[in-house]
């Protein structure tokens, strides 16, 4: 359940919160360096930000070194020397060497966001920060790396190569014949925090206002990802602000509180309309903190695998809230994702995203398009929704996205493994050369 909180928590790391794109390149041939297309910045600073990067860029290599001319003395405070480093040489495994610097768009006069090219035809997406003086970089993002020129078959064939079970949907929406490319499409899968966008379309189809103000309670607190856990009880929030909480910063306790306010049964009635095609494997429709709490003992998972329906429905309703939530006691290894989790097929969530679409409601559109997961260009993309979900052996990332050509498409992929962690970077890159795809 650790959903996509940037994928990677501390700078260096790779993050998924995307920035906006606009038209400037810089070309390098030899020492060269060509501005197809200049920005209002003073030249002084704008030297200084594209110096950072390549002082960035050279240090990708398989021995990075001098870091200490590149970065800010500060910088190590978060990350050592030795993880930078190891860092930086990984990227270079995995990518290899960076021969080319695209200026992506530039936030101030001391930060800007670029795409490294390499000469194993990989993009890698870079966000910098520099101190003002001396030009070294105080905060460094590199996000999910990605391969520009791919086609369909080449994303479904890497997906294939994953170990586990992996689903994947990439449809077109609004035509009169639906182009589809899939894999394992109709097989349902565990999507761990994916499903709050049943929370949501329950929200938007019981046409609930979304100025609703609700008091935090303490039995409605779960465990991270998150910050209301940590508010205090009785706070009050609008349904709009706990439905966004819930959404772009997957905050289980917001998801908690819309489940107490709607009642589980109450999303359950309206799981077939929202496109689900087998609603009964989704109930009961469990709360985060209920999820937590049956993945952190073996007697009370047993116990309720082994109940009927009505039997499952009494030990949530009685039996789970008198057991405290630890999340120690939480496993870190894959544990019964077949049957503790919220399973749903790519198919099920291109109905659920494209339920979306034809109710166009606002303010539900808003809310998901507050974190797009990875990079989706601006000038690409009008609109770009997501959600995903992750816990040990379970990821899943689902998009909405409507293109410059005024067309809708959903992009949905789940990987299950139940014997193993999953390699996420692997997951993300795959993903982005699809999003990248559907934008061409």
């Amino acid at each position: 359940m650790k959903i996509f909180k940037g994928m990677f928590l501390i700078m260096l790391m790779f993050s998924v919160v995307s920035f906006g794109f606009c038209a400037e390149d810089i070309k390098v041939r030899g020492d060269k360096t060509e501005t197809i297309v200049k920005q209002k910045l003073n030249p002084k600073a704008r030297k200084k930000l594209l110096k950072a990067a390549w002082r960035t860029a050279s240090r990708i290599n398989e021995n990075p070194i001098k870091l200490l001319n590149a970065f800010h003395r500060s910088f190590f405070k978060t990350l050592s020397y030795k993880k930078i480093k190891h860092i930086l040489k990984s990227l270079y495994e995995m990518h290899g060497k960076v021969l080319k610097v695209k200026f992506v768009s530039i936030d101030s006069v001391t930060s800007a966001n670029f795409i490294f090219y390499t000469d194993r035809d990989y993009l890698i997406p870079a966000s910098i920060t520099i101190e003002p003086r001396r030009g070294r970089i105080t905060r460094l993002f590199f996000k999910p790396p990605y391969q520009e020129e791919v086609d369909i078959e080449d994303i479904k064939s890497k997906l294939e190569e994953l170990p586990g079970r992996v689903g994947f949907m990439f449809k077109k929406l609004d035509a009169p014949k639906a182009e589809i490319e899939s894999i394992n499409g109709t097989e349902v899968f565990a999507i761990g925090s994916t499903f709050k966008l049943y929370t949501l379309a329950a929200l938007v189809e019981g046409k609930h206002s979304w100025k609703k103000v609700i008091g935090l309670k303490e039995e409605s607190k779960s465990l991270p990802v998150g910050e209301l856990r940590n508010w205090p009880e009785g706070a009050k929030l609008t349904l709009y602000s706990l439905a966004a909480r819930m959404i772009s910063k997957s905050d289980n306790t917001a998801a908690d509180v819309i489940m107490d306010y709607l009642g589980r049964k109450n999303i359950e009635k309206r799981l077939e309309k929202l496109g689900c095609a087998k609603p009964k494997l989704l109930k009961p429709f469990l709360k985060t903190s209920e999820m937590f709490k049956l993945k952190s003992s073996i007697h009370i998972a047993e116990r309720y695998l082994s109940a009927g329906l009505k039997e499952r429905y009494r030990i949530l309703d009685e039996d789970l809230p008198k057991i405290p939530l630890d999340a120690n006691l939480f496993t870190k290894k894959p544990f019964e994702i077949n049957r503790i989790e919220w399973p749903a097929s790519p198919q099920d969530l291109c109905n659920l995203m494209d339920y979306f679409r034809k109710k166009n409601d606002d303010a539900a559109l808003g809310i998901m398009r507050i974190n797009p997961g990875l990079n989706a260009p601006k000038d690409k993309f009008d609109y770009v929704g997501y959600k995903g979900g992750s816990e040990p052996g379970v990821l899943n990332m689902t998009w909405l996205l409507k293109t410059k050509k005024d067309e809708w498409y959903c992009l949905s992929a789940s990987w299950n493994n139940e014997s193993a962690t999953l390699e996420e970077q692997k997951f993300f890159e795959i993903m982005q050369s699809a999003i990248d795809f559907i934008g061409r």
